[in-house]
């Protein structure tokens, strides 16, 4: 029970029904359809509603379009109402029994703390039982958010060449630690089976020289060449232990240099994992940001580069609204597909530090028949392809 909000609870016994998006605050229409819902689902319902936009309407032109429309009942609003009320179901279901606004607060205060902040923010703006003072602060703390969301978004920016340096450096760490452990296995296997074919020789002439011995007692010739096969065996057998001892010292520290690659793939796991986080939290800030090129649908077709980071490099391109087309130029890719990949584009980036000679000075000469803009990076990052993007967009 909240004593304090007995007015609160009489207002809610008073209207059980929730606001629809219509009637809210025209201050709120921008935080919801901002906040809760995404480009996707602002372009669909924009398709549903049978709105005209043009067509290199940027993102911003969508918000500002819906954000206008949502202060009357239309088709447009009815839409939105019924997408939003769908996706936060469980949150409206959640505030269903409440009608105290300390409990709403308290419900606020643990979204902010899980990270459910869409959710919650569309289930409080809505609820019959929500004052204007707690509207407020709402409203007040989501659009401080949106501000240290931008800033959040500026810092990833300046680590992304960080983490692909690191990530450059683990990754020839990675090959010259496995080239050096695979030379050590294989000479070392080269001694074992060196000393192992000798011993075996050396048995076998012993063994022969035993049966002449027992056959001829008597020859002095043949026991003194038998001493000295014995000799020569006991040096060697103990060279053999010497050997072997050696050999284990070295499989210990090929063992520890197993342990230092394991170490060295972790490390480079998690810098792609951190990497991947931070290109998906660009990707949803997008639209507080206007450092992104607007690309405007063009084709833009990337030859070579590392496999791995094809995935973030297709989000960068078409979070700048354009067409991504990859070719490894050849490692797996067939050759012969690389002209059908390069016609009809608009620019192609070949990033030389990750891409065969030949293939670079093919897609060159390529590009140079068609008229087609051609740029070399100095290295396969996401930052050397955004700078890039930036520098064709300036000219």
């Amino acid at each position: 029970m909240c004593p304090e909000n007995e007015k609160t609870r009489q207002i809610f016994r008073s209207n059980r029904r929730r606001r629809k998006l219509w009637e809210l605050e025209d201050r709120h229409h921008c935080p919801v359809i901002g906040t809760c819902l995404n480009i996707d689902d602002l372009k669909r319902v924009v398709r549903q509603s049978g709105v005209k936009m043009e067509s290199n309407a940027s993102d911003f032109d969508y918000h500002v379009t819906l954000a206008h429309a949502a202060g009357d009942k239309t088709r447009v609003t009815k839409n939105l109402q019924k997408m939003l009320d769908k996706r936060f179901n469980r949150h409206i279901k959640k505030l269903s029994k409440v009608n105290c606004e300390g409990a709403l607060a308290a419900h606020w205060e643990q979204a902010l703390a899980d990270d459910e902040i869409p959710g919650m923010f569309w289930a409080l703006v809505t609820h019959p039982a929500t004052t204007k003072t707690l509207s407020n602060r709402v409203y007040g703390e989501v659009h401080m958010l949106s501000h240290l969301s931008g800033r959040s978004h500026r810092k990833a920016l300046a680590r992304i060449p960080l983490l692909e340096a690191e990530r450059d450096s683990l990754e020839e760490t990675h090959k010259k630690q496995r080239t050096i452990s695979e030379q050590q296995l294989a000479e070392r296997d080269r001694r074992i089976d060196e000393l192992e074919r000798l011993v075996t020789k050396l048995r076998q002439e012993l063994a022969a020289e035993r049966r002449v011995e027992q056959a001829n007692p008597e020859s002095s010739a043949l026991q003194d060449a038998l001493d000295r096969q014995q000799r020569s065996n006991e040096w060697l057998t103990k060279n053999l232990a010497t050997t072997r001892q050696e050999l284990d010292q070295q499989s210990d520290r090929v063992r520890a240099m197993k342990e230092l690659l394991q170490e060295s793939r972790e490390q480079l796991s998690a810098s792609e994992k951190n990497l991947a986080q931070l290109m998906e939290r660009l990707s949803h800030d997008r639209m507080q940001t206007t450092s992104l090129p607007d690309l405007a649908g063009r084709k833009v077709v990337y030859i070579g580069g590392r496999r791995s980071l094809a995935p973030h490099l297709r989000s960068l391109v078409e979070g700048c609204q354009g067409d991504f087309i990859h070719h490894d130029g050849g490692v797996e890719d067939n050759r012969a597909n690389l002209d059908s990949k390069l016609a009809g584009a608009d620019m192609v980036f070949c990033p030389v530090d990750c891409v065969s000679h030949d293939a670079c000075l093919r897609v060159k000469r390529c590009c140079k028949r068609t008229n087609t803009t051609f740029v070399p990076l100095q290295s396969s990052g996401i930052s050397s392809l955004l700078n890039g993007l930036q520098e064709v967009i300036k000219q």
